[in-house]
């Protein structure tokens, strides 16, 4: 699959979720993932594990921050 056809794949989901009214993951790390997968230097396995370790990632720094009190 060619560079072009990934991207053009990439693209669709995104407006595919943006029409749905959701936003796309937008973090610069995990974009550069998906270049990755574009240009063709990771497979879509890759991808997703990647993807996977930068939720748990995220949730993880979430879940070390202190309560304000506004969250209930």
């Amino acid at each position: 699959m060619t560079p072009e056809r990934r991207r053009a794949i990439f693209d669709r989901v995104v407006d595919r979720w943006a029409e749905r009214g959701f936003q796309f993951e937008t973090s610069p790390i995990f974009r550069a993932s998906v270049d990755d997968w574009i240009e063709g230097r990771i497979s879509v396995q890759e991808l997703k594990q990647r993807y996977s370790e930068f939720l748990r990632t995220q949730y993880h720094r979430a879940s070390a921050l202190p309560l304000t009190g506004t969250e209930l």
